[in-house]
């Protein structure tokens, strides 16, 4: 059984995870205290395919391309709250782009070779508080091909 969905979504907690200074790396958790700040949550995001516009008389469990945009999430809370989430977003873009594992099993020779990884950008939420609580999510976009047999 494989499933390159769960694949990606774990290999993305394990390097968000390792980000300098993270507390606290989850998946699928919006229930994060101040303590464990900062913290980088990896949320599983959409998936699509081609698919909704194939009317051809292709096998339905023939090998398809998918395209899935899972977000992680940044929170931190200091006075220089934007700069540190400017630095985690940035070690996080250098993680996954240049991860060993995803070039390999996505991008290049792997079973999903063809691939393909991109940075699709980040949103900010900074508030004030006593100190400054920000948070930021940095999208990113895997395409792959879905073997239905090998589910």
């Amino acid at each position: 059984m494989i499933d390159t969905r769960e694949d990606i979504l774990a290999r993305l907690v394990v390097l968000a995870g390792g980000l300098p200074n993270i507390n606290l790396a989850d998946r699928n958790n919006s229930d994060i205290s101040e303590d464990q700040l900062p913290a980088s949550i990896v949320f599983d995001g959409d998936e699509e395919t081609d698919d909704a516009t194939d009317a051809s008389m292709r096998l339905p469990s023939r090998p398809i391309t998918v395209r899935m945009s899972p977000i992680v999430e940044i929170a931190a809370m200091s006075t220089l709250a934007g700069s540190d989430l400017s630095v985690l977003r940035r070690e996080l873009i250098k993680a996954v782009l240049f991860d060993t594992e995803f070039n390999e099993n996505i991008v290049r020779t792997g079973r999903n070779g063809n691939g393909a990884i991109r940075y699709l950008g980040c949103q900010t939420d900074p508030t004030w508080m006593r100190t400054l609580y920000g948070q930021m999510r940095v999208q990113f976009m895997f395409r792959y091909v879905l073997n239905p047999a090998d589910l």
